[in-house]
């Protein structure tokens, strides 16, 4: 399968400010009709001798305004049909009287090879929906097919489909086309029709489903690496907001993890109306990366003027957001905002380095690789230049990325070196006073800082403990048919704990319960990356799909020797599925014969190794059963003699809980945790999630 031609949607930026002979140039056509007849087009196996295995058919065919049945039958006489491009240029629309449709008819020698097997009929382009007939007989239909415009659906997809020519030596092929937006995609677009190819079919299907694996695989990857990124450089500025060259930094990250998106999805359009919106948005996310790519150099050297740096930022959005609702208008404004940033990038790199600003030449190396990436980008969409569209623009901007990683990174160690060697100064200083005097002053200074370092790290404690907190849920969902509550208690200021919900468009409720090994800073961080994985991805994956990408994302954040536990529960009426990654196992009691069973199901946690074959299991709960989900603190909670206290104690609550509701049974769960620990404060975290299903009384 080709990949799609982005060609034609770069033209189409520059379609406003052409004639209508340059969409027939940009697809290599004549923009008049042919006047001679060609000979009738032979199709042989060793035209598939090419690496591409392609037959390339020629796009001039018979064509007629207007619709009529008896024109798909090969007896028909088309003599006198006009020879034209099945593209329907510009060019060719100005000597048509074309109404939205029209048909389109092309006679072809097959060789009998070719004949009684599946051939690959490729859709390189198809802006509107047809009919295709083979020797008089309907075939296909692309997209839906109707006389009325406002019932037509444009033909959008991009697989080979299978085609069978007969035993006949001269077949007929013929298309009935309608295009009722003609308007709109020869303005956008430069085209109004389409064009076919034909192939090899297992060789076109093979590469079609290798060619959407392999971008799905490396792009979601390459996503995921810009969004982890972005979250960590977020949460630097928010346990420090004074260093601002985070925020932009990750706003700028961002934006690029959105346009990398966008990119993957218009990689995997056809030349449709969806094509011209990914494109559209494209167009946008360049501005705004462009924008906070400015902004973030700009906050490298505070001598630059506030108000000018916030001026650019407004300026940036205002036309992002013109360039949105009236891309046509804007194309060449936006062209020239683009030019300006990149100059001023660049501008403001050069009067750092005039400055000899330390550590800039790293950032200026970094921005040169990325503008090389833009523009070979461009080069390649207008096969100026040979090459891979996606690892060019991921080289670039991860050139770009690492160079300011290491310059922020840097220039934090030059800041602290010259603190302490300010630190050094005043020792030398004291030193040349007297003795008692000094080692007065170094015991008050040595207090003073110990009791600054210790409110400090007090303080970022709270703060970081405030921002695990504020990502929990304030309270449970309140679902007809569930009665949920949850208990937490962090065993230091910042927890590794972490349970969530997300409820489906279809009614499925998703719980959530999670546990990062450890406790502190860095388990903060692996709860706030999980529950970004978690509300990103619940949409648009299953359970298995879902703890396998977490846990390929936690991964790439490469914190050594952290993993995080997850359990997965969703829930549908009474049906219930369960899915974990290095959890304890999930306590169900039955309310029928008052017994607990233990749902066991193993798995390493996330982080720890991508392909690990997860587990899942589906039990169906009955009135006034209950589930109880929680983290290895329950378990492994000690009373003063050191003994654990396991699983048997929580058990029997659970079998005394008819009667009670979610919270009456936490608030039993918890009581029993104070009086086995003595009152002591846990040595871990707990985690505690309670689902039953309310006990309906007979009428």
């Amino acid at each position: 399968m080709m990949k799609p031609n982005k060609t034609t949607l770069l033209a189409a930026v520059f379609c406003f400010f052409m004639t209508a002979i340059w969409p027939a140039l940009i697809m290599g056509q004549d923009p008049f009709f042919q006047i001679d007849e060609p000979p009738i087009e032979e199709i042989a196996p060793e035209m598939l001798d090419n690496g591409e295995k392609i037959i390339y058919i020629h796009d001039r065919w018979r064509f007629r305004t207007g619709d009529h049945p008896e024109w798909a039958s090969p007896e028909y006489d088309d003599s006198d049909w006009d020879f034209i491009s099945t593209n329907l240029t510009p060019a060719e629309m100005a000597f048509l009287d074309w109404d939205g449709i029209g048909w389109f008819r092309k006679t072809i020698n097959v060789h009998p090879e070719l004949r009684g097997k599946p051939v690959a009929l490729i859709i390189d382009r198809h802006l509107g929906a047809s009919e295709v007939y083979l020797n008089g007989e309907k075939i296909l239909e692309l997209g839906s097919f109707s006389t009325n415009p406002d019932q037509v659906v444009s033909y959008d997809d991009r697989k080979p489909i299978p085609i069978v020519f007969s035993d006949e030596e001269i077949q007929t092929i013929a298309v009935r086309f309608t295009n009722p937006n003609y308007l709109y995609t020869e303005m956008a677009i430069g085209s109004n029709g389409f064009r076919f190819l034909l192939g090899d079919w297992q060789t076109h299907q093979d590469e079609t489903y290798a060619f959407i694996s392999g971008w799905n695989s490396s792009n979601m990857f390459y996503v995921g690496f810009l969004l982890a990124f972005a979250v960590i450089h977020f949460l630097l500025f928010a346990f420090y907001p004074a260093e601002r060259r985070n925020l932009y930094f990750s706003i700028f990250v961002g934006f690029l993890a959105v346009l990398s998106y966008v990119y993957f999805r218009l990689e995997l359009s056809n030349h449709t109306f969806e094509a011209l919106n990914l494109f559209r948005l494209l167009m946008v996310t360049e501005v705004l990366v462009l924008t906070f790519a400015t902004r973030f150099t700009h906050s490298i050297d505070k001598k630059f003027a506030p108000f000018y740096q916030e001026i650019l930022v407004v300026a940036g959005i205002l036309v992002s957001v013109l360039v949105w609702y009236f891309p046509e208008r804007m194309v060449f404004i936006r062209e020239l905002v683009v030019l300006l940033f990149i100059l001023e990038i660049l501008r403001t790199i050069a009067v750092m380095l005039y400055k000899n600003r330390s550590g800039v030449w790293m950032l200026g190396v970094g921005v040169l690789l990325f503008i090389v990436a833009l523009v070979c980008t461009v080069l390649i969409n207008l096969n100026a230049i040979s090459g891979n569209v996606q690892y060019v623009n991921m080289a670039g901007s991860s050139g770009l990325i690492l160079a300011m990683s290491i310059f922020l990174s840097r220039d934090f160690a030059a800041t602290q070196k010259n603190l302490e060697s300010k630190l050094k100064e005043v020792q030398v200083l004291n030193e040349k006073a007297l003795e008692q005097e000094r080692i007065n002053k170094e015991r008050e200074i040595e207090k003073r800082l110990l009791e600054a370092e210790n409110e400090r790290k007090t303080r970022e404690l709270e703060e970081a403990r405030a921002l695990q907190l504020s990502m929990l849920p304030k309270k449970m969902p309140s679902v007809n048919g569930y009665d949920i509550a949850v208990f937490m208690e962090t065993a230091t200021e910042v927890g590794g704990d972490y349970y969530d919900y997300s409820m489906e468009p279809d009614g499925t409720l998703v719980l959530a319960l999670g546990d990062a090994t450890g406790h502190g800073m860095k388990a903060g961080i692996m709860v706030a990356a999980a529950k970004s994985y978690f509300h990103t991805l619940v949409h648009e994956a299953d359970s298995l799909s879902l703890l396998h990408r977490m846990s390929h994302g936690l991964r790439n954040m490469d914190m050594k020797l952290m993993y995080m536990g997850f359990m997965l529960v969703q829930c549908k009426k009474n049906d219930v599925e369960i899915a974990t990654a290095g959890m304890p196992p999930v306590l169900h009691y039955r309310c029928c014969d008052s017994t607990v069973d233990e749902v066991v199901l193993k798995g390493l946690p996330l982080g720890s190794n991508v392909e690990y074959p997860y587990e899942r299991k589906n039990i169906r709960l009955g009135n006034g059963d209950v589930l109880l989900m929680m983290s290895d603190g329950l378990m492994e909670l000690f009373d003063p003699s050191r003994e654990m206290l396991g699983t048997e104690k929580v058990a029997n609550i659970l079998k005394n809980s008819n009667g009670y509701s979610s919270g009456d049974i936490i608030n039993q769960l918890t009581q029993l945790v104070r009086r086995w620990s003595g009152g002591k404060e846990p040595e871990d975290d707990i985690n505690m999630m309670v689902l039953k299903i309310p006990e309906r009384k007979e009428v």
